[in-house]
Parts: C-alpha cells; structure tokens; sequence
C-alpha cells in the first residue's frame, strides 16, 4: 500500500530537513534570516516525480483575507501527484523556486487537467508574488514531490482516515480529504474499486474566518455516508456555537475522535504548525494509537 514514508513520533530527533518542508504559507517573521531557497534544500531529500509542465493560472479568489486562491491549467498530460503532495513552483524571471501544497484531489486533474492551491499572504517572494503580481493568463512551470501523501489502491484493506490540520496546514488534508470521498463514490459504482473507511478531519484556526474551504468541505460532508469535519476556533468563539468549537483540539476530542472511529484499522495525518503537530502526536498516543498509525508534515 502507498501512502508515503512514515514519519512517527519516535522519530522526533531525525534532522529538521527530514521532517519539514514549506506548506503554503512561510511568515515574514520566520522568512527573517532564512535562506530564501530553503524550500530546495528542506526537501532536497523528497521523492520528486520527474514531469515538469507548464501551468496556466485560469481562476483566482480571495478564499479569506490572506489566504488567496489559483486555480492552474498543465499543460503537460503526464503531470500527475497524489493527494497530500505539494509542488515546485518555478516563476518566470525568480530564481527562487516556491513550494505549495495542492488542497484539489487528484480526480480533478484527471478530469480537467487543473490543480488549486491556497496562499497565504507573506514576504516571502514566491507567495508574495501569488499575492501581488498573479493574473489569470500568469505562466509558472510546476513539478510534484513529497512522501505525505494518501494514495490507497483497489485491492487494499479499507482503513478509517483522522485528518487533523492546523491553519493552512489543511491544504494537504483537503486534498486527501476530498480524494478519500472520491474513492467512496467510485466504489458505489465499482465495488472492485477501494472502498475507504469512515473519514473525520478536526481542523483549527485562529477564527471562524480563517477557516478554509468550508462550504466545499461542508457539502462534500453532508452528502458522503462516514464523512465528518469538525472545525475549532483557537483565538475568538465563532459566530455561532453549532458552526465550530471555541478551543483547542484536546485530549477529549481526540479521545471522543478515535472512540467513534475503528481503531484497529485507523490512520492519522496532521499538518500543521509544528507546536500542534508535537502535541497532537503526543495525546494520539495518550488516545490508544500506536507510532505507526501516525504520519505528519510540518511547516518551516
């Protein structure tokens, strides 16, 4: 089965280019005295397929008020990636080479040849020319890696799926999220395609606002059997108390997650700022999940 090399809580002494990359947001505070192409060398040990393609951008939107959506065209038909992965992004006319994670499924590239990735808003010149110089008809040259990903095969055992995602670390889990209840779709017409699961993502963010995708999620949601998303607010309550939880993502969440849940046949992915990722390892593990059920990314 495929779904990418293991990185376990045990594995916390391992170099910090072992286990980090640049999701899609680097802060102006922590770009200060890094490397601008620190993206190359933190990932310099990833798998990278070997495809380049050019990349069309046909879409953009402001999904929130520093997270900025694009919608790209490949023109290359053999790009491809798996669900979680991320890109280099090579800019014409910037040395420096971006890396963002994809929050589209797979399928969607399969069925009209585009991927979308959300940015959030920094200095960092990649991300800040997202922001600032982005237009529709803007042509990048794009190239997938990564070894987080969620890529189960017809023929598999069915597992359930805990996706927990802190801020835009959701962009990956998004992206496993929706191919997880594309693969249950496609069972419902082909019982010898894999059939996934239960699926439940926990995602955190500073506000209700700052939530990413949610309508997109919310739907996805309410019209797959065995697919949930709970959302948590860390800094105000949100709007109302039925949209999402004002707190932390607990010991009692997790415990009450991974109760609802098959723990025997149970896998966790997080992303996210690597303070959480360190604490949510550490209560998955206080919640009954052993070392090998528990894969993770973190940001810079």
């Amino acid at each position: 089965m495929s779904i990418g090399v293991r990185v376990l809580t045990r594995s916390l002494g391992l170099p910090w280019s072992r286990m980090s990359r640049l999701s899609t947001t680097v802060t102006p505070e922590t770009a200060i005295g890094e490397p601008v192409d620190k993206h190359l060398k933190v990932t310099a040990s990833s798998t990278r397929l070997p495809v380049v393609s050019q990349a069309e951008v046909i879409r953009t939107r402001q999904e929130t008020p520093t997270v900025r959506c694009i919608t790209l065209k490949l023109h290359n038909p053999a790009f491809s990636f798996k669900a979680g992965q991320w890109v280099d992004m090579f800019i014409p006319g910037m040395e420096i080479v971006g890396g963002f994670s994809m929050f589209s499924p797979p399928d969607q590239l399969a069925q009209d040849g585009t991927i979308d990735l959300g940015i959030k808003f920094s200095r960092w010149p990649p991300a800040f020319w997202v922001h600032d110089q982005c237009r529709i008809g803007s042509m990048v040259s794009m190239r997938a890696g990564g070894d987080f990903y969620y890529a189960p095969e017809a023929g598999d055992d069915p597992y359930d799926l805990l996706l927990i995602g802190g801020g835009v670390g959701v962009n990956p889990l998004t992206s496993m999220f929706l191919h997880a209840t594309s693969l249950y779709l496609q069972h419902q017409e082909c019982e010898e395609e894999y059939k996934p699961g239960r699926i439940l993502l926990l995602y955190s963010a500073r506000t209700y606002q700052e939530l990413l995708y949610k309508n997109q999620m919310n739907a996805t949601a309410a019209s797959t059997p065995g697919v949930e998303v709970q959302y948590f607010t860390t800094r105000e309550p949100p709007p109302h108390p039925s949209l999402a939880t004002h707190g932390h993502i607990s010991l009692e969440v997790l415990q009450k997650a991974v109760n609802s849940l098959n723990t025997s046949k149970l896998k966790s992915f997080i992303c996210g700022p690597p303070p959480m990722i360190e604490s949510i390892n550490q209560l998955l593990l206080q919640s009954g999940l052993t070392h090998d059920q528990i894969f993770y990314e973190k940001w810079w």
